[in-house]
């Protein structure tokens, strides 16, 4: 299953031969062909997904295809998932390959099952299910308000992003109650500001973010951002209003912003 975009860099003494045409040429490319595909196919072999799952103050239970993939909760824990039919699930431990090779090209399911176990009012948990590749998670999921539920939702793993992707975005205060902000770009700092009040800022590695205080009728969003002259400057935004992806490329050291507003009734 190719997860992965796969980028391939021909030799300039190839390039020179084929220039030249001929058996020699033709050859060469037959070669190269096949090499690239040999390293396709390990590539794809190699492909994962990075399962993050920050739940202080939580009991956790995750299953993806219906296996628990062993997170309990409690601290933080990450996990590397991979295609069921990997040619690796062979050379794995028994536990590894049960519990991480796990993926489907196609539809996927996700479930987690949570407890709060803890009375301080600033414990949360956040699951992010990411692509290398994909402008942003698959699945993020946020709870800090409801002491016990279960979530299961469906997510598409495919060769490359589809054109309608949309990551899963769940909180337990309900559809259309937060903002979710997802930076994909390096050497970048972010902060969003929603109605006037700043969120978490993002800076130099991507990462995700979420606003929960929305108000009904009109709200104004925010992304103030600097970073590497020449960089481009990558967001995903989901409002109650849908998802929005941005790219924007950073000209000099001054901070820039975007804004837009959407309307909640």
């Amino acid at each position: 299953m190719k997860i992965f975009t796969v980028r391939l860099i021909f030799s300039i003494l190839l390039m020179t031969c084929m220039a030249g045409g001929g058996p020699a040429a033709q050859a060469a490319e037959k070669k190269e062909t096949a090499g690239k595909a040999e390293r396709m196919e390990k590539m794809s072999d190699e492909s994962m997904a990075a399962l993050s799952c920050f739940g202080y103050g939580y009991k956790l239970k995750v299953l993806v295809n219906g296996v628990d993939v062993g997170v309990a909760g409690g601290k933080s824990e990450n996990r590397r998932l991979f295609a069921a039919d990997s040619p690796m699930a062979s050379q794995a431990p028994p536990e590894t390959r049960k519990k991480s090779f796990v993926l489907k090209k196609g539809e996927n399911t996700i479930s987690i099952e949570f407890t709060k176990q803890s009375d301080d009012k600033n414990d949360r948990m956040e699951i992010s299910l990411e692509m290398d590749g994909y402008p942003a998670p698959l699945f993020f999921l946020q709870g800090r308000l409801k002491p016990s539920g279960k979530v299961e939702k469906s997510f598409v793993v495919s060769d490359v992003p589809p054109a309608d992707f949309k990551p899963v975005f769940v909180t337990d205060q309900g559809d259309g109650k937060a903002v979710l902000v997802h930076m994909s770009s390096l050497f970048t700092s972010m902060t969003p500001v929603l109605n006037g009040k700043s969120g978490m800022t993002i800076s130099d590695m991507p990462g995700t973010t979420v606003l929960d205080n929305i108000v009904l009728g009109k709200n104004e969003l925010m992304l103030k951002y600097s970073g590497k002259p020449g960089v481009e400057a990558k967001f995903c935004v989901i409002t109650p209003e849908g998802v929005k992806f941005l790219a924007k490329k950073i000209t000099g050291p001054s901070e820039a912003s975007e804004s837009f507003q959407f309307v909640v009734k």
